[in-house]
């Protein structure tokens, strides 16, 4: 006699609460997630083989050069950046209100000359915008020096990286790593995006 196989029920399994907690990660991810600020100056650097990551522990001033030679300053150390806004309004003679300070703090970089600082500074940083066209480096007024200087000076610890445009001046390169050694500043990074290593 055959034998009788019993019938297979199949197993059913409510996704509903597995549909609950995606969403629900998703929609966290989606709140907490951070957008990468809008840079006010594009700079694509060079790329190397360079395995060595940077070393920001203890704050990290960054000096880039766009590809038409402006000269830009950024600094996450954040009682270093007030210390070097007060420093430099004093030095030229520029009153610092609230709201000016308020702007400074909320700006990503500096890049403009200290004579247009009371102007700037007065502009929220997304309509100032227009007016940063890099801090001056010439020899007839090296405002970079002071800048650096005020930096070093708040946070002595603070490491230097210097981030350029594939197709910057070498010139102004130069007269950057002229004006950091001027100052005793002989140890500084390079910032350049990775690459493979050769096969």
């Amino acid at each position: 006699m055959p034998k009788v196989k019993a019938k297979r029920q199949s197993v059913s399994l409510d996704m509903t609460a597995m549909c609950d907690v995606a969403f629900l990660l998703l929609t966290f991810f989606m709140l907490t997630a951070k957008f990468r600020p809008e840079e006010a100056v594009t700079i694509v650097p060079p790329s190397s083989i360079s395995e060595k990551p940077l070393n920001a522990k203890d704050g990290m001033l960054t000096i880039s050069v766009s590809n038409e030679g402006g000269v830009y300053l950024a600094s996450d150390d954040q009682l270093g950046r007030e210390f070097m806004l007060e420093r430099m309004a004093s030095r030229y003679g520029v009153a610092i209100t609230a709201e000016m300070k308020k702007n400074y703090m909320a700006s990503e970089i500096v890049g403009y000359p200290a004579g247009a600082m009371r102007q700037v500074l007065n502009m929220k940083p997304a309509d100032a915008k227009k007016l940063i066209k890099g801090i001056p480096i010439d020899s007839a007024s090296n405002e970079l020096s002071y800048w650096v200087g005020y930096a070093k000076l708040s946070n002595p610890n603070l490491k230097i990286a210097i981030k350029g445009d594939q197709n910057s001046n070498y010139d102004v390169f130069s007269d950057i790593i002229g004006t950091l050694q001027a100052q005793n500043i002989n140890i500084f990074q390079l910032i350049t995006s990775p690459e493979g290593k050769p096969k």
